[in-house]
């Protein structure tokens, strides 16, 4: 029974987020919504790499119309920086959760949730807050799904089904973090 709209993020995240789903019975249909994404070009390739995993899966993928944006990303983007990473992922994530939550009521859906909660390097406290709110404002449900144990899974799965598999969360902000994680790294090693 197809009642859980299930915000994705990418493809990766996907590989272990649906099965869990599927093991407890649920059939979610995949929403890729995610106007954090930086640059255009990193937009494309998440695009492709969803698209590829749903042909695998065998799952219903609903896109928001082009040129459909929730109301305050722009402000996200230009408002927010030089932001702390936690006020910077924390507004980014109940602006993703908030118009995950309104299509959740759009289409028809009692529920929502998200890939989100695949990742050990998420802010799971901020995804169930920004979550809650959502499905508060839009009279749905928030359901939350720790699958950060099945997270190493996704990297194998990843490479069997050839996915692009993205170095930062999204914003050009965390890419510029984790550039300088990964070269901090590697002067230690």
């Amino acid at each position: 029974m197809t009642d859980l709209l299930l915000h994705t993020c990418c493809g990766p995240c996907s590989t272990v987020a649906v099965p869990a789903w599927r093991e407890r019975g649920v059939e979610p249909m995949a929403w890729f919504a995610n106007p954090n994404i930086q640059p255009d070009a990193e937009v494309g390739r998440r695009h492709e790499s969803m698209l590829r995993f749903v042909r695998a899966a065998g799952l219903e993928l609903v896109l928001p119309e082009a040129g459909e944006e929730a109301p305050g990303w722009e402000a996200w983007r230009t408002g927010l920086r030089g932001a702390a990473p936690d006020e910077r992922c924390a507004a980014c994530l109940g602006l993703r959760m908030d118009a995950a939550g309104a299509a959740a009521r759009e289409l028809g859906f009692c529920r929502f949730s998200t890939t989100l909660t695949v990742s050990p390097y998420q802010r799971h406290d901020l995804i169930v807050a920004a979550g809650e709110a959502a499905a508060d404002a839009h009279g749905v449900d928030f359901v939350y799904l720790d699958v950060r144990e099945r997270f190493r899974e996704s990297y194998a799965e990843s490479r069997r089904l050839d996915l692009y598999r993205q170095p930062y969360c999204g914003c050009a902000a965390s890419k510029w973090e984790a550039w300088h994680a990964r070269r901090a790294r590697r002067r230690t090693a």
